[in-house]
């Protein structure tokens, strides 16, 4: 239980270190403000000036077209996810799996490259991924748009290659009001460059990249504009080849059938007959053997 000394009252000698300490504090407090007044006033006559403090720079304006206009990204009331073309470039985005890897409530599930179903936010209707799926498939409820044409087909993505574009922009939820059907999940939108009409301009990448055990790799994209009517008619054009060194190698060998196997009569072997390996009931690779055959090219 505590006792009534503990809340005592502090002596005489206490109370006058106490008020030291003020005191001490208030002069240290006026000195600092002297000092700072003294050289605010210096300021203003030129002697001694101090540095001028730098203004923060403020948020970058980011244009967007989500709503069929240029507007700021703060002005429109639609949550979106967009990447410039500076930032496609400085995060070496080149095809639709890249471009994923950007995009945290994008996903995608198909059967191969320009063969999937893209998901915003996780929906999606999906498809058998089956081959007709692209012309009897059920149709997508994200749309993909190149620019201001739609390119939303049952089971297939829009996989272009990235190159001289302005900017991507991801619409999530339904957009059926602007983009008509196929969006009510959100649209991926590819936004290219635009033609300058009055000035002559062009870019060219180049690249390359080894493979350990593979095949070397190595890319170039070129774009030009040419004002062809100043201020009214110009062209822009853009090339580019991509080729990724394939790293498998398929080995030379031979395959002969047992008499353990079971039939398959329809594997293309020249004798169904089980046997020991010869001539009339094996198969082999020959002429398809050789490394690295897994190359990709855009």
């Amino acid at each position: 239980m505590a006792t009534g000394n503990a809340f005592r009252r502090p002596n005489q000698a206490t109370w006058h270190g106490m008020r030291k300490q003020l005191l001490s504090g208030v002069a240290l407090s006026v000195v600092l403000g002297a000092t700072a007044h003294a050289q605010s006033t210096d300021s203003t006559t030129g002697a001694n000036t101090a540095p001028a403090a730098t203004s923060s720079k403020g948020v970058e304006s980011v244009i967007v077209t989500a709503q069929r206009r240029t507007q700021n990204l703060q002005d429109v009331p639609v949550s979106i996810q967009v990447l410039s073309g500076a930032a496609l470039k400085k995060l070496n985005i080149e095809n639709f799996d890249d471009l994923l890897a950007q995009l945290p409530n994008v996903t995608a599930a198909g059967t191969g490259p320009g063969q999937e179903n893209v998901y915003v936010r996780g929906l999606s209707l999906g498809s058998g991924g089956s081959q007709e799926s692209g012309v009897i498939g059920s149709f997508p409820n994200v749309a993909a748009y190149l620019d201001d044409q739609s390119a939303q087909v049952p089971g297939r993505n829009l996989d272009i290659y990235a190159v001289d574009l302005q900017q991507v922009e991801v619409l999530e939820g339904p957009q059926g009001t602007l983009f008509g059907s196929g969006a009510e999940a959100g649209v991926l939108r590819y936004i290219t460059n635009k033609p300058n009409l009055s000035t002559y301009g062009g870019n060219a990448d180049l690249g390359g990249a080894l493979t350990e055990h593979g095949a070397p790799s190595g890319n170039v994209d070129v774009t030009v504009n040419i004002p062809i009517v100043k201020d009214k008619l110009a062209v822009r054009l853009t090339g580019y080849d991509d080729v990724r060194g394939g790293y498998i190698d398929n080995i030379p060998g031979t395959f002969a059938r047992q008499s353990t196997d079971i039939g398959i009569h329809y594997a293309g072997y020249t004798n169904n007959v089980p046997g020991p390996a010869n001539a009339q009931n094996s198969v082999n690779n020959f002429k398809s053997a050789k490394n690295d055959i897994n190359p990709v090219r855009y």
